[in-house]
């Protein structure tokens, strides 16, 4: 009777264990790849829904806009001058809308070298950095790094702008600078630190007192309010819907106010959709609408005083990013 080979047995058993080892990777990866993947899909699927969510907020704001209740007089800017967010709540989500205007920044057009200094430097860039690239701005200066065949030989005249990201030509000037850092804070939620297109705007063509309920921090801070009272006054304003409570706090800045919504003024809408056990998703989605109101011509009444200026399909709310402001899930088929 023939003998068994035990070395070859071994080397069966062996080649037995790694197939095992390899056949379980092989599963862990593709139970993993499933995992990853429903996650995704589900989170698009939040997404998308608090997209619609958001989007539907901005249309309802500008029917209300559009059509007072009870035959309701005045501009938008008289209407809603102390009532500037709007929380709706129904069975498929949540969305908290702002009203945020022009009137809380500066006219683009009277940017001097001394405020963009003071803006950069607000907005995080160090002094010495802050002070080349104002000086490089007003100067014309191109330094050699951002020079290249296809970049304009001229520099863009300030006074000609429409838009505030045309800085982005000028030298010295990054998307960093023009739309702002973000910093998590302790509780996880984001803050945006504030850009050049918060603090400046082309719509308005002088400032007679910045708006209360929508002025950046980072502006007052380069306006000359220290830091601490900027950061204690962004706090009350977004603690709340109350106006009152930033109103309040009014009293230690040293910059000019008012509560002024003016002409343009942006819908800012942050949808959260509901989750099946009735709790608001963590997945949120801000867009915004930038439109200007203009008083009728008795004249030309068919012509539509409002114009609808950008869509931002992306945008970021600090006030939405906290979790303070949302409220407890909404019974079933309530609506405010």
């Amino acid at each position: 009777m023939p003998r068994s080979n035990p070395n070859r047995n071994g080397t069966a058993l062996l080649a037995v264990l790694w197939l095992t080892a390899a056949l379980s990777a092989i599963a862990f990866s593709v139970a993993d790849t499933v995992r990853a993947e429903t996650e995704r899909a589900i989170s698009n699927q939040d997404s998308t829904r608090a997209y619609f969510l958001a989007r539907g907020a901005v249309e309802r704001v500008l029917h209300t806009l559009r059509n007072p209740e009870g035959g309701a007089g005045g501009t938008p800017a008289e209407r809603f001058a102390g009532q500037r967010r709007l929380y709706f709540q129904e069975e498929t989500g949540d969305t908290v809308v702002e009203l945020i205007s022009e009137r809380g920044k500066l006219p683009l057009r009277t940017l001097n070298i001394g405020l963009l200094q003071s803006l950069l430097t607000a907005i995080g860039e160090p002094p010495a950095s802050a002070a080349l690239i104002a000086s490089q701005v007003f100067s014309g200066a191109v330094v050699d790094s951002q020079k290249s065949a296809g970049a304009p030989a001229f520099a863009a005249s300030i006074a000609s702008m429409e838009n505030v990201e045309e800085l982005l030509l000028l030298p010295g000037i990054t998307p960093e600078i023009v739309y702002g850092r973000y910093s998590r804070l302790p509780d996880g939620s984001l803050v945006n630190l504030g850009g050049l297109i918060d603090c400046l705007s082309p719509y308005i063509k002088e400032s007679t007192g910045l708006d209360t309920l929508s002025v950046h921090p980072s502006l007052l801070v380069a306006l000359g309010s220290s830091p601490l009272v900027a950061q204690r006054f962004a706090r009350a304003r977004s603690s709340a819907f109350d106006p009152a409570i930033a109103l309040a706090a009014v009293a230690s800045i040293n910059t000019p106010t008012r509560l002024d919504l003016g002409d343009v003024f942006q819908i800012r809408a942050t949808g959260r959709p509901r989750l099946a056990n009735g709790a608001l998703s963590p997945t949120r989605r801000t867009v915004s609408l930038l439109i200007k109101f203009t008083m009728p011509n008795p004249r030309y009444l068919w012509l539509s005083p409002w114009t609808h200026l950008r869509w931002f399909d992306q945008a970021f709310s600090d006030v939405a990013a906290s979790d303070s402001v949302w409220r407890t899930p909404a019974p079933a088929g309530a609506r405010p």
